[in-house]
């Protein structure tokens, strides 16, 4: 089957590769489930990784096949599978354990280990390919009704992850209670960034270059958010009208 991979370490070194297609026997168990690649999102860290910045082949491999923002359909289960069958939609998590305390308690994406493990980023395949299989243990169920934007699952996570670790460290204080915050960045992750934290039911201040209107100012004040661009207005400036910000995410890139 065919995939798209880089030669780690080579600046722009993306090609189209081979590989064997995967069956159900490469997860052990009998827990294997063979997903058919719908969408894959391309990204940065898909240009860093071309640019030769970082990233490692998996072992046994000269090259790294990319793309982590993946959206399949199941094909095949396992015996031992359960709540999953052929025609589900799911995601695949990117991040995979390694040896420290938060890998074995489920927390991958907060290792303390040197060597991580992540598709299509370091020492493990990506899913920009035809095929993959996988244990039910590390793939999400996406409702139908979500198919057609399935595929921004894995990057919703980055900010819905972020946004919960500053609740939790504040949580102990006992006292904080945001009402207001401000987000730096209008790209995707800022606009996924304001959406969850108007639903957490904050007044959001969302700061961009471009001066509105244009497209992604739209789609913030339709959240029920504030745009304002910093080319007419400067942070300072916005927090004295409409802060003290309680919260404030970076999504600047």
């Amino acid at each position: 089957m065919k995939a798209i991979a880089v030669f780690p370490g080579k600046p722009n070194s993306m090609h189209l590769a081979e590989l064997p297609k995967p069956t159900l026997d490469a997860v052990p168990g009998g827990r294997g489930v063979l997903v058919r690649l719908v969408r894959c999102g391309v990204d940065g860290t898909d240009k860093e990784i071309n640019a030769a910045e970082y990233g490692q082949a998996p072992e046994g491999y000269d090259f790294l096949v990319t793309g982590h923002e993946n959206f399949g359909q199941v094909e095949a289960v396992g015996p031992n599978v359960a709540g999953l069958q052929p025609g589900d939609y799911v995601v695949a998590t990117v991040r995979r354990p390694g040896t420290s305390i938060y890998d074995r308690i489920g927390t991958y994406d907060m290792t303390t280990d040197d060597v991580y493990f992540e598709h299509g980023i370091n020492r493990l395949h990506g899913f920009l390919t035809e095929y993959y299989a996988d244990d039910p243990e590390y793939i999400v169920k996406v409702p139908r009704a979500l198919r057609d934007v399935g595929v921004l699952v894995e990057p919703l996570s980055v900010p819905e992850k972020g946004i919960l670790q500053a609740y939790e460290i504040q949580r102990r204080l006992r006292v904080w209670r945001p009402r207001k915050a401000a987000v730096l960045g209008a790209g995707t992750v800022g606009l996924f960034a304001t959406m969850i934290l108007r639903l957490r039911g904050l007044e959001v201040t969302t700061f961009g270059l471009i001066p509105k209107p244009y497209l992604n100012s739209d789609l913030v004040e339709a959240l029920g958010a504030r745009y304002l661009s910093t080319r007419t207005t400067s942070l300072r400036e916005a927090a004295t009208v409409y802060g003290p910000f309680d919260l404030m995410y970076e999504a600047t890139g």
